[in-house]
């Protein structure tokens, strides 16, 4: 299987060479806050940075509006923390499509379907810090992944003041080994995010909003298993402006107030968290 994938993304590549219309694409995600618990310490109080990122080519089949899409991914974490599950990077190829993208939305309830896309990615990991406590754990430093990836926003592109606004970002993927240590024997198996806000338009670029992230596997492990819900407000100075320049239109500065339901081993886990920092997005 991951000989098979990495055959196709090597000819997904080579494609776009040949091919005169082909166009790149970016998909970025970073944000970086300070988290009053990581959700095992209730103390933790300490400042983490994440991003994503997959930069690719759309590279046309000849079927109608229809792309396979080759990209170069990373995944990343840096923190204060110096442990190493918080200062790492993966990267790696990955192959994406839209199934829907001709689906015909009309209304709030379905527009969201022709954003959905399947996936398929083969990573490496590295090691920021922490390195010798990695070793000694015996992390996995690759990783398969295939699923399906949804990124949807309602009422933001030019939002109309008098309706409420959405977004989610939702991710449901079978993953090889999710880069686990030897304390958990294997992975193998399914991981869901779902992590959505509704809020509404105040003036200024201020948007207040209840939240939840949800987190799901068949793992037994609480860190697989929760829900953090609440409220938060978010000020984005640039999506207000006529013209914004693109790379800082849905910039973001955040506060959120959480609380937090284990799914699974509740007992001594913190039972609340409180978020602030910034937050962005492009190609998104």
């Amino acid at each position: 299987m991951k000989k098979l994938c990495v055959l196709i993304l090597a000819l997904g590549f080579l494609g776009t060479a040949a091919v005169a219309e082909v166009e790149p694409w970016a998909d970025v995600w970073t944000n970086l806050a300070n988290f009053s618990t990581n959700g095992e310490r209730s103390n933790f109080n300490s400042f983490i940075l994440r991003s994503e990122g997959k930069f690719g080519f759309h590279l046309p089949t000849g079927l109608n509006n229809f792309n396979l899409d080759p990209y170069i991914a990373y995944y990343g974490v840096y923190s204060q923390d110096k442990n190493y599950w918080n200062n790492e990077v993966a990267t790696g190829l990955g192959l994406r499509f839209y199934p829907f993208i001709n689906y015909p939305g009309d209304n709030w309830s379905n527009e969201w379907v022709k954003d959905l896309k399947v996936f398929v990615e083969t990573l490496n990991l590295t090691v920021l810090q922490d390195q010798a406590n990695a070793t000694t754990n015996e992390v996995k430093t690759a990783d398969f992944r295939v699923g399906l990836d949804l990124w949807h926003e309602w009422n933001l592109k030019e939002p109309d003041n008098k309706y409420p606004w959405a977004e989610v970002w939702g991710n449901l993927s079978y993953r090889d080994t999710n880069f686990i240590d030897k304390f958990i024997p294997k992975f193998k198996t399914y991981l869901l995010f779902l992590h959505t806000k509704v809020g509404l338009h105040l003036p200024g670029g201020v948007r207040p909003y209840l939240a939840y992230d949800l987190t799901m596997s068949s793992r037994p492990e609480a860190w697989y298993n929760s829900l953090y819900y609440g409220a938060g407000v978010r000020f984005e100075p640039f999506r207000e402006q006529k013209d914004p320049p693109e790379l800082l239109r849905k910039f973001k500065m955040f506060v959120e107030v959480m609380g937090i339901s284990w799914l699974q081993q509740k007992d001594s886990r913190p039972s609340s968290d409180m978020r602030f920092g910034i937050d962005f997005t492009y190609g998104r």
